[in-house]
């Protein structure tokens, strides 16, 4: 009776963080760059089970509960929109762009830049956009570029975006919304990326798939919260039976 509780409570618990993990998603919907994170769930510890005989011949094992085991980011890219903005860019294929924030460089596929005061391509509210040699200053927001990622103002180059990847994503730890900061893997420098120019990239999750993953966690919480109060209805009617003998 009691394993029913642990059984019940985990899964309310897990379907907790898995509603948590969707609504942050659809939170994050119109956020350019950002990537779909999913909770993965999984069993913690199992018990052998034995048929009552002379020989204790074992049957099986069985899960004792299930936890919310990891939150996975899903690296898909998202719709590329034509913005017709001077300073929006988007990455064609594999790569983040690199930006220098506050505690150390991050990377990302929002190319949603600005200008910061002093003149640099900048991120807003995180940081300088890199470029091959360090921070692009380009002093004005009209400016022209290329498909490799080449900077003009007024028909000179101020700089190239730099475009990074890594041989293994499980490697990046989520920074923010759409950032992403090393974790171990060393970031290769693309030498020929594809950028469109004037067009950014879209979060990557889908609304419909969001909902439907939202109302199936919904109902498997309400499962087990209406069959937790029965367990707990059963086990008092126990408890005040075995009084009265």
């Amino acid at each position: 009776m009691d394993r029913g509780f642990y059984a019940l409570g985990s899964g309310m618990l897990t379907q907790s963080r898995v509603l948590t993990g969707i609504s942050n998603n659809l939170a994050n919907l119109e956020t350019p760059g950002y990537k779909k994170k999913k909770v993965s769930v999984s069993t913690f510890g199992k018990m052998m089970i034995n048929r009552v005989d002379t020989q204790k011949t074992e049957i099986g094992d069985m899960s004792l509960i299930t936890v919310a085991d990891k939150t996975n980011t899903i690296h898909t890219e998202g719709v590329l929109s034509n913005t017709n903005r001077s300073l929006d860019f988007a990455i064609k294929g594999e790569g983040f762009f690199a930006v220098q924030g506050e505690n150390g460089t991050v990377y990302t596929r929002n190319g949603s830049f600005n200008v910061d005061k002093d003149g640099y391509l900048a991120l807003k509210d995180v940081g300088r956009v890199l470029g091959s040699n360090g921070p692009i200053k380009v002093g004005t927001d009209q400016l022209a570029a290329d498909e490799q990622g080449n900077l003009m103002v007024n028909g000179k180059n101020v700089g190239r975006i730099a475009v990074y990847n890594f041989a293994d994503y499980n490697t990046l730890r989520a920074s923010g919304e759409g950032m992403f900061s090393s974790n171990g893997g060393a970031p290769t420098l693309i030498q020929n990326p594809s950028i469109l120019w004037k067009m950014v990239e879209g979060s990557n999750v889908n609304a419909a798939e969001e909902m439907t993953s939202a109302l199936s966690a919904q109902r498997n919480l309400q499962n087990c919260s209406q069959a937790l109060k029965m367990y707990d209805q059963v086990l008092t009617n126990s408890v005040t039976n075995i009084a009265k003998l």
